[in-house]
């Protein structure tokens, strides 16, 4: 009688915490999280069906404004995702591209190298940190990066672990975070995204100061890196050399490059030295005529472009890398096909409800567009007013 009362105790208290734990699991994946783009992006990265990423691109917000899948896609048929976030760090690069090649096998990987160029230490900032490593699922990887980076134990593993325990207060902003909640539940739902990552601001750079970009072209200066990311990079070159990767690519977008962004440049040139030592093909944009010859009209900021640069330097990338590095177009089943030409339908009417939105922002105000269900209907609405 005492063992089936045993039995049955037993049954009620696994019971009782697999439900506490499903609880707990959906409370801090959909509704006590930051909620932001970055999460809306890396969610729809895992969301994508296995091997159908042609490119996978690692790295920072260069990354996810600089490049549209969707635009690629219809222009060379190659399919693409930006597995990237704001101010990436250094630590977080090997993880990236573990956790990428975890579900997807690309014939390039393009790797920014952005995070490691920075004068100031991004290594130690809680939002770099958690804009990635947040929105990750739980497995070896993320355990690997929150066990050896020193910046998460300082912060506390276990907030890490159980994020919940960050953001239980996120109750007291609600209603505000629901659009972005359901958003992320309708992406789940349908099973893929229409802008595949992509995001942009409607607004135009205005500088009243020298610009170099002109000239960097011919420009060979060089600065040491920081001396802890010359490590990091060193690191993860090594790491990459040990896995026997032969379809990388590094890269340095195009920016607005001013008195305060030189050095970084000249860092980007000696970069290259370090990256060429370890046999690996880098591209630095910020020394190629073409990107530096776009305008200030096609930059958000002067580390970002903005929807009419992004046209432009997505066209030009994709010439490159179909005829510099081969990458084939894909050829994918009826239903990632259908889902790849619903993303260029929707980027085109997403394209014009920008352009629109630009137009209406005399102002120059800072109007970031990112896909949320907001958004989405916006751009619908639009589309159907200009049909009419």
């Amino acid at each position: 009688m005492k063992k089936k009362l045993y039995i049955t105790r037993a049954i009620k208290l696994t019971a009782f915490f697999l439900l506490s734990a499903l609880v707990i699991g959906v409370l801090q994946e959909y509704v006590l999280c930051h909620h932001d783009a970055n999460r809306l992006r890396l969610d729809a990265f895992y969301i994508e069906d296995k091997e159908t990423i042609d490119v996978a691109m690692i790295g920072s917000s260069e990354m996810y404004s600089g490049i549209s899948p969707a635009l690629l896609y219809e222009k060379y048929g190659i399919t693409s995702f930006p597995y990237a976030t704001a101010s990436s760090t250094a630590a977080a690069m090997k993880t990236q591209i573990k956790e990428m090649e975890r579900t997807q096998t690309p014939e390039l990987i393009v790797i920014e190298i952005n995070c490691f160029l920075y004068g100031t230490d991004n290594e130690e900032k809680e939002s770099s940190i958690r804009n990635y490593i947040d929105n990750v699922p739980l497995n070896g990887n993320k355990i690997e990066y929150i066990e050896s980076t020193p910046a998460v134990r300082d912060l506390g593993r276990r907030e890490f672990y159980f994020p919940i325990l960050k953001y239980h207060g996120v109750w007291n902003d609600y209603p505000e975070p629901w659009n972005k909640m359901t958003s992320r539940i309708t992406q789940d739902l349908r099973g893929y995204s229409y802008l595949k990552g992509f995001k942009t601001t409607a607004q135009t750079l205005k500088i009243d100061e020298k610009v170099y970009n002109s000239q960097l072209p011919n420009d060979e200066s060089r600065t040491d890196l920081e001396p802890r990311y010359e490590v990091f990079l060193r690191e993860f070159l090594d790491y990459c050399k040990e896995q026997n990767y032969n379809n990388l690519l590094f890269v340095r977008f195009p920016h607005i490059v001013k008195q305060e962004t030189y050095k970084r440049f000249t860092r980007g040139n000696r970069a290259f030295d370090i990256i060429s030592e370890y046999g690996f093909n880098y591209i630095n944009f910020e020394r190629d005529s073409t990107a530096m010859s776009y305008s200030t009209d096609d930059y958000y900021n002067h580390d970002h472009l903005n929807i009419y640069g992004s046209v432009k330097f997505t066209d030009y990338f994709g010439k490159i890398i179909t005829d510099k590095y081969k990458v084939q177009k894909t050829v994918l089943d009826e239903k990632n096909e259908k889902q790849w030409n619903e993303a260029v339908d929707f980027w085109y009417k997403f394209y014009d409800y920008t352009d629109y939105r630009f137009k209406q922002n005399t102002k120059n105000k800072k109007i970031e567009l990112y896909e949320t269900n907001d958004l989405i209907k916006k751009v619908e609405d639009y589309a159907a007013k200009k049909d009419k």
